[in-house]
This record gives C-alpha cells, sequence and structure tokens, in this order.
C-alpha cells in the first residue's frame, strides 16, 4: 500500500515569515510607536523642574519619570524650566443612588504650568491643563470602590505628565 504525503514547499513555510516582517514593516512606516514615547529635539533633552511648594507631589515625580523615559535628564542648571505653578484633584459627586448616597464619583486633575529659559523669559506662557476620570461606587464592595480612586488619581497624573510632556517638546526656541 503506497501513501501519499505532501511536503510543504519552502514557500509555504516562509509565508509566516513574510507575513510576520510585512506586519513589522508597515506598522513601522505608519509612524507607530509605543504610548508615551516622543521624538524630543537635542536642544530641550535637559530641563529643570520647579513645582514650588509641591516639590515632591506626585505629579512631578510623574512627570520626572515621563520625560526621563524619553531620555531627558533632569538638571538644575539646565537651559530650561517646567514649572509646575498650581496643581491639585478634587473629587466630586456625580449621581446619587436611591438612599441618597453617592453612586458615582468624577475626579477631575488640573495644573497650572509654564516652561521658561534660565534667564526667566517665558518660552510657554503660563497655562492649564485638565485630565477627568468618573467611576462608580459599589455599595456592596465598599473594598473594591475605594480601590479605585488611587488607580485612577495615578491616571490622571500620567495623562497630565504626558501633556505637559508634549506642549514642552513643541515650544518655539526664540
Amino acid at each position: 500500500m503506497y501513501r501519499l504525503t505532501v511536503r510543504p514547499t519552502s514557500f509555504a513555510r516562509l509565508l509566516p515569515w513574510l507575513l510576520l516582517g510585512l506586519l513589522l514593516l508597515s506598522a513601522s512606516g505608519c509612524g507607530f510607536k509605543l504610548r508615551g514615547l516622543y521624538d524630543i529635539p537635542e536642544s530641550l533633552k535637559r530641563v529643570a523642574i520647579d513645582a514650588g511648594s509641591q516639590q515632591d507631589s506626585q505629579l512631578s515625580r510623574t512627570l520626572e519619570q515621563a520625560l526621563e523615559a524619553n531620555g531627558v535628564v533632569i538638571d538644575n542648571q539646565a537651559p530650561y524650566r517646567i514649572e509646575l505653578l498650581q496643581q491639585g484633584i478634587t473629587r466630586r459627586t456625580l449621581s446619587l443612588d436611591s438612599s441618597a448616597r453617592a453612586s458615582e464619583y468624577e475626579l477631575r486633575g488640573e495644573v497650572t504650568f509654564q516652561v521658561s529659559d534660565r534667564d526667566g523669559n517665558l518660552l510657554l506662557p503660563e497655562r492649564t491643563l485638565m485630565s477627568e476620570r468618573a467611576y462608580n461606587v459599589d455599595s456592596s464592595n465598599i473594598t473594591a470602590s475605594d480601590s479605585q480612586e488611587p488607580i485612577l488619581r495615578q491616571q490622571i497624573h500620567q495623562d497630565l505628565a504626558q501633556q505637559i510632556m508634549r506642549q514642552y517638546i513643541r515650544i518655539q526656541m526664540p
């Protein structure tokens, strides 16, 4: 008894690899980058961060991490300074349940900042950025509901840091 076996051709074995290469080539060709990574001009690769009285705030730490992840050196002697003038997160009730207890909250983070050079000349005038998140409160699972807020606060800080960084890398040099 004879058995007929079909051997895959070399093209059939290479096809998945060719498709993978084509996919990677098209992704890089369209400008795809991982979220949070930017092309920062060499002249902006050194910056100082001044958070005023809130120097050790979560937002300033998150901004430092985001800048350092993009190859920016945080240095007090840098030619540019990002000044965090005002920052904060507020919480307000969005909706109530039938027992008049909060069933949904909104967190709203705001930061006012400006960018200046070493001589104090404003390169980016004072502006305010905002980020919001809403979340539901499950009265039957208070522990899980309470753990949402710190996570959302961190997301707001990350969003604000990304917004500041996008504004910073687009400043026009004199």
